[in-house]
């Protein structure tokens, strides 16, 4: 708990219960964990240092496409819009505790989107960038282009449930303001204002942040031997956990689940909120996948590179989130995010980077990842990430509520999850097929946006 830092105990002996038990076996199992990325980091180091670097690909050679990544977003997605409103459908605290542990699952976005750009903008098997980073502002707006017109598609749609809600609580200034911070994508930079109308796009104004210096970064994490991304790796890693660690040392919060508290029961939800909004946070994390990714990029094909498992990392991610549910660790989601999470994640992606990309072909997660109905749900992660924020605040949030449906449209179930729950995501799903389908694969659509991009480009 929050007066007495289980986690910090753990390395002292003085924990006690359960919860001190689990931290201690946690203590144990990230050192050995880190122990041997050390010694293999060292190894390959040594290896590389002879060999030189690995011949590169035969000119001409396209990059295989990674479709296990499009399922695993909508993975995060699903794990994300569940955690946001799970709260209205049930008060079963282990339930909560598997579902709300949002603020630590949300990093592996930011890292995935790093990954992502990484490959799609430098070299395989060669130490220098593409076309594609030399300017960096087409880069970044470009990109943001592409997922800006959605957005505002379901502000304008939402408009009048946003702003009269707002208006209401807090008056036409607010709710203008408001307006205005969500539609420019500034969000995240105001912590107590960064959930303000559609919460869940905090992340895109974050995103956006890091889309701008990414090009400037790339370029030099393109030219980078492996050694040296190994390094930078590392740095980054402690550099994002150097706020977290903070956060939790100033309010004594070691032991929280803060998916699972308000903000009147946080300890100081403004101090969380300037922590996990932050963009340049999320700029870290973007920078980990893209370092993670150009790691893969530069294979030779040692053993080393080679050795374990995707399904061992996904397993040891899962274990991770259920032991904290049900108490046995009992750490708060920023440091388990750093400490944990995010390392596991880094690794289980690059392991199924590998794993698609091996002789023979992809090896069976990375197969069953490619199934084509998770494929499609992957096509539509995007309108879902962006739709059922709103959606939910149709049926959930109480002052819309009271004025549209006259009352609740479910009751948190003690020891089950209310059914109503099942209609929401039926119709965020059908909501976000037709947003892709309509909207998104709109040529109309993708010829408008392509002309907004070319006049701001003009401007900049």
């Amino acid at each position: 708990g929050r007066g007495g830092p289980a986690f910090a105990l753990a390395f002292t002996g003085e924990g006690s219960g359960v919860g001190g038990v689990g931290n201690a076996a946690l203590a144990v199992g990230l050192a050995v964990f880190y122990a041997v990325v050390a010694k293999t980091s060292w190894t390959l180091d040594a290896q590389e240092a002879t060999a030189g670097d690995p011949a590169p690909p035969p000119e001409g050679q396209k990059k295989p496409r990674i479709d296990a990544f499009d399922s695993l977003r909508f993975f995060l997605i699903a794990y994300i819009a569940s955690g946001h409103f799970i709260a209205t459908a049930t008060r079963h605290r282990l339930v909560l505790g598997l579902v709300t542990q949002i603020n630590v699952v949300v990093g592996a976005f930011f890292v995935l989107s790093g990954y992502v750009a990484a490959y799609t903008t430098t070299e395989l098997g060669k130490r220098q960038g593409s076309k594609r980073l030399d300017n960096s502002v087409e880069f970044a707006v470009s990109r943001i282009m592409g997922f800006w017109p959605l957005h505002m598609l379901l502000l304008v749609l939402f408009f009048p449930m946003f702003f009269w809600v707002d208006a209401s609580f807090s008056g036409v200034f607010t709710a203008s303001w408001n307006a205005f911070l969500s539609t420019a994508l500034l969000q995240a930079w105001f912590p107590l204002s960064a959930e303000v109308w559609n919460a869940p796009t905090w992340f895109l104004s974050a995103f956006s942040f890091a889309l701008f210096a990414l090009p400037y970064a790339l370029r030099v994490l393109a030219v980078q031997k492996k050694t040296e991304l190994r390094k930078a790796l590392a740095f980054l890693t402690v550099l994002a956990l150097v706020p977290r660690l903070s956060y939790t040392y100033d309010l004594r919060a070691w032991g929280i689940m803060e998916g699972m508290m308000s903000a009147g029961t946080h300890p100081n939800y403004a101090l969380f909120n300037a922590v996990r909004f932050s963009p340049f946070a999320a700029l870290l994390e973007v920078l980990m996948g893209a370092v993670a990714c150009r790691l893969v990029m530069l294979d030779a094909g040692r053993e080393a590179e080679k050795a374990g498992s995707a399904a061992t990392l996904l397993a040891a991610m899962l274990a991770v989130l259920g032991l904290r549910a049900v108490g046995v660790i009992q750490l708060n989601d920023m440091m388990v995010r750093s400490v944990i999470f995010i390392p596991l994640w880094i690794a289980f992606l690059m392991r199924i980077h590998r794993e698609t990309v091996c002789p023979g072909g992809p090896k069976l997660l990375p197969k069953l990842l490619c199934n084509s109905k998770l494929q499609y749900l992957g096509g539509i992660s995007f309108p879902i990430f962006i739709a059922h924020g709103p959606i939910g605040q149709l049926f959930y949030k109480k002052a819309v509520v009271m004025k549209i449906w006259g009352g609740p449209l479910s009751t948190p179930l003690p020891n089950g999850v209310h059914w109503f729950f099942g209609v929401y995501w039926m119709v965020v799903l059908v909501a976000s097929a037709l947003l892709n389908k309509y909207f998104m694969g709109s040529k109309t659509v993708q010829g408008v946006s392509k002309k907004m991009t070319a006049a701001i480009l003009k401007v900049l």
